[in-house]
């Protein structure tokens, strides 16, 4: 290990016959949101294919403003994990650059001086440039090249965006892109966390790879009309169901998202045109807001409470009687949605949040893109636990029969265990 980049090594380190390794610049420290999830989850299937799984983060910008990163014990799952220009203690990695300990200071401060009842444009928080679609560097590419043994059986580049650290697969190793989403649909929606791709690059970029893992079959479809010379395999995030619905407490109603664009604009609408509708019916509902996307919202809003990373989700879900999911656009299979089916909960979603599953949660989630419905929607399922018990059966039944590990990762693990072409 060259000095200044962190090296954690697995419990069960080498332990396949095989090795893959994934090239990602997501801030990867755990099942913290629906990105890292569901790469943690497709490592895991790897394992029980017989493969060692390596991780390599070439870039320190998966720090952002955050100068330690601690990781969970879902990394595990990793036999080493490379971060550049990072000291690695334990399950911690600590950044030495100067920038990022002065931007994660002035982020205190900010925080600090907002609570203090100052609103001014120079204390609003500026979020860092989201990793994974930064500028590739001379010295990110290199210390890919220098990560990947000349063994190696499988290099994965997590989002398109990574295709670049592709070049360094040895020539007898397969190639694939975790596609996660379909960034170019995007365009037009807003400023995204995420950097933008144009149709034509976002091809060009998955057609660097020999495969390209997609979450959600309407993206398998485009993978297969627009990218012919790649194998699109349908990989869509796994589920855990809990044994029996959890109807929760009334007047109790949660969202769960991260920091991303989608997210920001959806809670946006349902603050705006749906919450004082829902309220009127129902003066003591409360919305809790779990995840980074609390960042975005300085402002109060009354009923809600903008808890930003919590350190008990299950608890937030059992609590819940209603889990809320407002997306105006995105792509990809929204994995907070199959959480909260998987948690026993009844869901009340828009259409988008539904792409590319709609047939399979028939049923199983109320959907509507008007306001007042959604709000009606909402005001009538916080008051019914009997309703609310009956839709997280639904909900179960169907993530059971399509969400759980086995038949989701069925066409991975046939991809992974066949010869390769």
């Amino acid at each position: 290990m060259r000095p200044g980049e962190g090296l954690k090594r697995g419990s069960d380190a080498r332990s396949g016959t095989r090795t893959a390794v994934f090239i990602s610049r997501q801030r990867l420290i755990g099942a913290t949101n629906g990105s890292s999830a569901y790469l943690l989850a497709v490592a895991r299937t790897l394992k029980a294919c017989g493969y060692t799984v390596d991780l390599v983060q070439p870039t320190p910008a998966i720090a952002g403003r955050t100068p330690a990163l601690r990781t969970t014990g879902d990394m595990d799952v990793f036999a080493s994990h490379h971060v550049r220009s990072a000291l690695h203690f334990g399950r911690t990695f600590l950044f030495a650059s100067p920038s990022i300990w002065f931007a994660g200071l002035l982020g205190f401060a900010r925080r600090v001086i907002r609570r203090a009842g100052i609103t001014a444009d120079w204390a609003q928080d500026r979020p860092a440039a989201y990793a994974v679609a930064t500028p590739w560097t001379r010295a990110d590419l290199d210390f890919v090249r220098r990560s990947i043994k000349t063994d190696t059986d499988l290099v994965i580049a997590d989002y398109a965006f990574c295709a670049p650290g592709l070049e360094f697969a040895p020539p007898a190793a397969r190639t694939a892109i975790l596609m996660h989403d379909l960034f170019h649909s995007r365009d037009g929606k807003g400023e995204d966390s995420v950097a933008m791709l144009s149709k034509a690059e976002e091809i060009f970029l998955l057609g660097q790879a020999q495969a390209v893992f997609a979450i959600q079959a309407n993206e398998k479809a485009f993978v297969e009309q627009h990218v012919p010379g790649t194998r699109s395999i349908l990989v869509p995030m796994p589920a855990d169901p809990v044994e029996k619905p959890e109807p929760g407490l009334d007047d109790r109603i949660l969202f769960v998202g991260s920091l991303t664009a989608p997210n920001v604009v959806g809670l946006r609408w349902f603050l705006s045109e749906v919450w004082p509708q829902v309220r009127a019916s129902r003066p003591h509902a409360q919305l809790l807001v779990a995840g980074t996307v609390s960042r975005a919202f300085a402002e109060p809003v009354a009923g809600v409470n903008f808890a930003g990373l919590i350190p008990d989700l299950g608890e937030a879900y059992r609590e819940a009687g209603v889990v809320i999911s407002p997306l105006t656009f995105g792509s990809g299979l929204k994995i907070k949605l199959i959480e909260a089916m998987a948690k026993g909960k009844a869901v009340v979603a828009t259409p988008i949040t539904l792409q590319g599953v709609e047939q399979h949660c028939e049923g199983a989630v109320h959907s509507t893109s008007c306001a007042s419905k959604f709000a009606d929607l909402v005001a009538a399922l916080v008051v019914d636990p009997c309703e609310r018990k009956r839709m997280g059966a639904k909900a179960l039944g169907v993530v059971r029969e399509h969400f759980a590990v086995e038949p989701v990762h069925k066409d991975l693990r046939q991809w992974l265990n066949a010869d390769p072409d």
